[in-house]
């Protein structure tokens, strides 16, 4: 069975058809901000069902909406230290901070994201 090689996976990331550039800084001021090619999903989920009462029927106690938020799907290889948590993305002109990261074994990590307000 092939393994797709750091190259090979670049395929899939390709700005010019469906991924986007991002901007990463590490949290080491020594280190310079280089660009990563990825794919960013903003799409997320911020309705707190704590705050809708609804109906008697519709009340769901202890009910929960687990969501991602924005996530940015690339390459390990691009990241320092695989990513750590703090460090920050600029894509599309919004800074962004890695709140969580999920490497996948193949040498693609997700990384979870927040509004770096």
């Amino acid at each position: 069975m092939p393994v797709e090689t750091e190259q090979d996976l670049l395929v899939f990331l390709n700005p010019d058809e469906f991924g986007v550039e991002a901007q990463y800084v590490s949290r080491d001021p020594d280190i310079e901000p280089k660009t990563v090619p990825g794919h960013f999903d903003d799409e997320g989920s911020n309705w707190n069902p704590n705050r809708w009462i609804g109906t008697e029927f519709q009340q769901q106690a202890g009910a929960s909406i687990t969501a991602t938020g924005p996530t940015f799907l690339c390459r390990t290889v691009d990241l320092l230290n695989g990513g750590r948590k703090g460090e920050k993305l600029t894509i599309k002109g919004t800074v962004y901070r890695i709140h969580d990261k999920r490497p996948d074994g193949t040498g693609m990590t997700l990384l979870i994201l927040m509004a770096d307000d």
